[in-house]
């Protein structure tokens, strides 16, 4: 049986990480959430890998590593124990649903304002959702293509 835990390696802990994901990532929207998705900065021999040193990079069999969550909610969502609430939801669905995730993807979930209300089940649904459209197509951004009068 597989572990089941959240260990700081698999988490995004920087503050350039979220940025790097975030500037040259993959934008996604679910009901609840804007999710972020750009390959793993430890694939490239990024500065903070390098910090990191080996020892602390979570390596599979195909040596990708495995695939990271940071998670962001702004007060503009609710009060501190609303935005604790939210970040442990999607941690807990991430720790459950991260083997339908490719390996070697950094993951930053931005809560929208409406996520305040959310449920565990719905956290799932948008994880689930994500993770199809990820398989799918990894390539495409799930953003709208531009109109050409625009």
């Amino acid at each position: 049986m597989l572990p089941e835990g959240f260990p700081r390696r698999l988490r995004l802990r920087r503050r350039v990480d979220y940025l790097r994901v975030q500037k040259r990532g993959a934008k996604h929207h679910t009901r609840h959430f804007l999710v972020f998705v750009a390959p793993s900065g430890l694939l490239f021999g990024h500065a903070s890998a390098r910090q990191t040193g080996p020892s602390h990079v979570a390596w599979s069999e195909e040596r990708l590593p495995l695939s990271r969550l940071g998670v962001t909610v702004t007060r503009k969502v609710g009060k501190a124990v609303d935005r604790n609430r939210i970040k442990r939801l999607v941690r807990e669905a991430f720790r459950r649903e991260r083997r339908s995730f490719a390996d070697g993807l950094d993951l930053v979930w931005v809560a929208k304002r409406d996520a305040v209300n959310v449920g565990y089940e719905a956290v799932v649904a948008d994880m689930q959702t994500l993770a199809s459209r990820l398989s799918r197509a990894p390539a495409q951004r799930s953003s709208r293509p531009r109109r050409e009068g625009a």
